[in-house]
């Protein structure tokens, strides 16, 4: 049985990734428009009914979180009343599987009778809404999850997909997330890696594990020991960084040699190695360490080409578990 129900679960991961690939090879000029009027909307209204609706929260919710003016609609309500929050220079974004639901046909021809554009998000490209909308973008599936194909499923996902990703474009042309987040999320761990920058965690002055260019691999051995940062800075008489040392640098030296004490450390030091600057977020030192081609652990923070610390990805870690 478990083997069975294995085998169920892969094919569902399957027809997902099928109904993202499908949605993905269907973005046309259609999308950089929707994307576009939410980017200069004077508020985005989503809507959607059932699952549906779940989806048009999260999307409100995405760009209320960078400081997007944004607002969930429910379909009904906005038939008793609700409608009343509906101007011109609003954008609504419908969510809707089928594209067919009476109640959402009818708030999309209220909406547009008060100047409002449309933008439809559905798994039929010709369905009623898809054809009344001013946009319309297809979150394509194949099938539900579920054998007898009723249980919305691939579709949210598929639907939930093409919010992000539209709302994460618009976010791009509005001027990007950072800076909103800042003010969004002081507390939490977006805020501790946004808010803090790397002079704030950063190892230095004597706690900083440097050498000469002269010293020999056994002084690096010592400054690790001593100074158990997991790399060593590498700086001549004006601290001005000449590379870095890590302690696999001197693992995989130790492998083949033996000679710590006559080997200079400049035959094993990283030259031009990757750094930061003491203004940057902690967010991106994160992403310096993490984006290259391969991660690393530990990084110089330089100003100008003076070696002023280091910062640990421990260090960020640990500051992260303190929020």
């Amino acid at each position: 049985m478990s083997s069975e129900l294995r085998t169920r679960a892969q094919q569902a991961y399957d027809r997902q990734i099928e109904a993202l690939s499908l949605s993905s090879a269907a973005l046309d000029s259609t999308f950089d428009q929707a994307a576009a009027l939410i980017a200069v909307a004077s508020r985005t209204i989503t809507t959607g009914l059932g699952k549906s609706g779940f989806i048009a929260r999260k999307m409100a919710a995405t760009l209320l979180s960078v400081r997007m003016p944004a607002q969930f609609l429910h379909p009904v309500e906005a038939l008793h009343g609700d409608i009343g929050m509906v101007e011109p220079g609003n954008v609504l974004v419908v969510f809707s599987k089928s594209g067919e639901t009476p109640e959402i046909l009818k708030l999309v021809a209220l909406a547009q009778h008060h100047g409002v554009r449309v933008i439809a998000i559905t798994s039929r490209a010709q369905s009623t809404l898809a054809v009344r909308a001013d946009m319309a973008l297809t979150a394509h599936i194949t099938m539900e999850l579920d054998s007898d194909n009723v249980l919305p499923t691939a579709s949210t996902t598929s639907a939930l997909v093409m919010a992000d990703v539209l709302s994460i474009c618009a976010i791009e042309l509005h001027g990007g997330a950072s800076q909103r987040l800042m003010q969004s999320h002081p507390d939490g761990a977006i805020g501790s890696l946004l808010l803090r920058t790397a002079s704030q965690v950063m190892h230095t002055g004597t706690d900083l594990p440097s050498v000469h260019p002269e010293a020999t691999l056994h002084d690096v051995l010592v400054q690790l020991t001593v100074k158990p940062l997991g790399i060593v800075c590498v700086c001549d008489d004006q601290q001005q960084l000449r590379g870095v040392v890590t302690d696999g640098d001197v693992r995989r030296f130790v492998l083949e040699h033996d000679d710590l004490r006559t080997t200079l450390v400049t035959e094993v030091m990283t030259v031009h190695p990757v750094t930061v600057s003491p203004s940057d977020t902690l967010h991106a030192v994160l992403q310096v360490m993490e984006g290259g081609s391969r991660q690393i652990s530990a990084v110089p923070v330089v100003e100008g080409a003076t070696c002023v610390g280091v910062v640990r990805l421990h260090d960020i870690a640990s500051l992260q578990l303190q929020q």
